[in-house]
């Protein structure tokens, strides 16, 4: 163990004595919080417009020499690095030294490190990423180390623009959406070029192209695409009464795969079976594109969103070769006014996988993904609410999805003293009612064929649903607490492969106290009830925070059926920009989800040590 912990104890006594040594203030830290989320996305830097260079005399050749020197002067001066550091440690090891998993290595870490230069009408970055052991449960090709994300963009007036690699998303992300979410390894950059350009009021072009990043590879297929959007409020503004408004968008991707053979048998396994002719040669597509239209209109406290987006065939491993076409459709609603708010929406898909490479294996499932499906399901924040996420299931679906707010005021019977917030959420997804033979399932279809089709409007088996309410009370000058309750139905076949239907209720208390100005206390009791899966489970939490530095947090998960229990301690420091956790735990097997995209975690136990830092 000695030679594991020293090792680390040196590189992070090191990083704070250099970071005291310069006298870091906190003026001088630019404190980009976007760095320090798992989910990283670079977003487009506005670069000046124009660049000041001073009155400048042109009778006087001294003082026009003058003022270019001061404009130079200037454009050095402008001249900022930011960055960030994030690192985290899994030692897998108990308290006797005893290891506790099969791992290739004593010590795994996931590293990355951002840095920009931004300067007057250029930005130039960079990301080095070091995961040669990764933490357990991200797929096989997640670990390497490198610089996988190198990108320059310049802008002048109306136009920006970047090569190198890059995140982008065309309207909500149907049709084309790249980014990253370090907690799912996920990082889908396109490397190439893109254009930005503003050429009148309201009027936002976009065209770019490029190969998609796969790990530590870049696929053979060739991307590219444009988006136009026109917020006609923008461009008529005396046309249009004050918080209204109307924004046509459409968007164009297209893909080019290599000319391949892939051959292939009647129940959808590209191993090809011994007997003679029963294998076939599917005849691919080399060009694939995908369109999406949208139309956003606000009136007042209204907002109205209109989106359809369609694929042509694209036969892969993932759609079982299928040469049906893909479409999605989604509409949404929201009303939002001091005190309440209101949200109502809907989605239909159906087959609407898009990657840049054909034959995904089981390995790099999260690999390659050109768009995005958003989950119709509220973000869950409490362990045993997110013990059963839905991922979302791109070969098709129906979602729905209600979320209202409420706020009773102040000196009301049921705002009281400090008013009262509460939530009232519903979830609901099933699949695609297809034409198939009883007892066949979607993913049966012969290859090479566009069997089981969908009527638009039939509705198929229950995937998910839930209903959460959530009551937010401050009782007094010092304490406060939520209530929540969560009805949820989960299909276990669906979205894991096995377990049937899981009917849970769960109820949660969380209470937060203020004992003195600069300490606090949090506290959470959670109940999840089943009589499937592996039954009731019960957790707590216990955290004390002493600002501006510490924050030490006590969780135990205990699942009452089989008397297993998790838990973990965890000790923050904070100074300035520095961040320090160190912990010992075991944490539960399980999938780890964010808008839809799951990512399973296997079992873990160990010391994990964490560092975030941003300049």
């Amino acid at each position: 163990m000695k030679r594991i912990f020293f090792p680390l104890c040196t590189i992070m006594l090191g990083t704070a004595v250099a970071i005291a040594d310069n006298n870091i203030t906190s003026e001088q830290i630019a404190g980009n919080d976007e760095q320090n989320k798992n989910t990283y996305v670079e977003g487009d830097t506005k670069l000046p417009s124009t660049y000041i260079e001073g009155n400048k005399k042109l009778s006087s050749t001294y003082l026009e020499d003058s003022s270019e020197k001061n404009a130079e002067d200037s454009w050095w001066k402008k001249i900022r690095a930011t960055g960030s550091i994030q690192t985290e440690f899994l030692i897998p090891y108990d308290f006797k030294g005893n290891k506790t998993g099969e791992y290739e290595k004593d010590v795994l870490n996931n590293t990355y490190f951002d840095f920009t230069v931004n300067a007057p009408y250029v930005s130039v970055g960079a990301r080095f990423q070091w995961a040669k052991w990764p933490l357990p449960g991200y797929d096989k090709g997640f670990g390497g180390w490198g610089v996988p994300y190198i990108w320059a963009t310049g802008g002048y007036k109306c136009w920006q623009a970047t090569v190198g690699d890059f995140y982008e998303q065309f309207g909500s992300g149907l049709i084309l959406r790249t980014y990253q979410e370090r907690s799912l390894g996920v990082d889908n950059a396109i490397r190439g070029g893109r254009i930005k350009v503003n050429p009148a009021p309201g009027v936002h072009l976009t065209a770019l192209g490029g190969k998609q990043r796969r790990y530590w590879e870049w696929n053979a297929s060739w991307l590219w695409g444009a988006d136009a959007e026109w917020s006609l409020n923008e461009t008529f503004k005396e046309k249009f009464r004050k918080n209204t408004g109307i924004t046509l968008g459409f968007s164009y991707v297209g893909k080019h795969d290599k000319d391949e053979q892939i051959k292939v048998t009647p129940s959808g396994s590209i191993m090809p079976n011994p007997e003679p002719g029963y294998n076939y040669y599917l005849n691919f597509p080399q060009n694939i594109a995908a369109f999406d239209g949208r139309v956003k209109v606000r009136a007042n406290d209204f907002n109205f969103l209109l989106e359809y987006a369609t694929k042509n065939n694209d036969p892969n491993s993932l759609n079982n070769f299928t040469y049906r076409r893909g479409q999605a459709v989604l509409l949404s609603g929201t009303y939002s006014k001091s005190g309440f708010s209101a949200l109502l929406q809907a989605k239909r898909s159906d087959n609407m996988d898009f990657r840049s490479k054909r034959v995904i294996d089981a390995e790099y499932m999260l690999s390659s993904t050109v768009n995005h499906l958003p989950a119709f399901t509220l973000t869950q924040t409490y362990a045993l609410a997110a013990m059963y996420p839905y991922a979302t299931q791109a070969d098709g679906e129906w979602a729905f999805q209600a979320d209202i707010r409420y706020l009773f005021k102040k000196k009301t019977p049921l705002g009281g003293k400090y008013g009262t917030n509460v939530r009232l959420s519903a979830s609901y997804i099933s699949g695609l009612d297809y034409f198939k033979p009883a007892g066949a399932l979607s993913s049966d279809r012969e290859p090479g064929t566009n069997q089981y089709k969908s009527p638009f409007w039939k509705i198929g088996s229950l995937y998910y649903a839930d209903l959460n309410f959530e009551l937010n009370k401050k009782l007094s000058r010092k304490y406060q607490m939520t209530l929540f309750y969560m009805f949820q139905k989960y299909n276990q076949t669906i979205v894991e492969g096995h377990g049937g239907m899981v009917t849970s209720n769960i109820f949660i208390y969380e209470g937060q106290w203020k004992m003195a100005k600069k300490s606090q206390l949090r506290f959470e009791a959670q109940y999840l009830q089943t009589k499937q899966d592996k039954g009731d489970w019960i957790a707590g939490l216990v955290e004390v925070s002493f600002a501006p530095h510490w924050m030490i947090t006590l969780t135990d998960t205990w699942n009452s059926a089989r008397n297993d229990n998790y838990y973990s301690f965890l000790v923050t420091y904070n100074l300035k920009a520095n961040r320090f956790t160190f912990g010992y735990g075991r944490v539960k097997e399980g999938y780890n989800c964010s808008g839809g995209v799951c990512r399973w975690v296997p079992e873990t136990k160990g010391f994990n040590l964490t560092y975030n830092y941003t300049f």
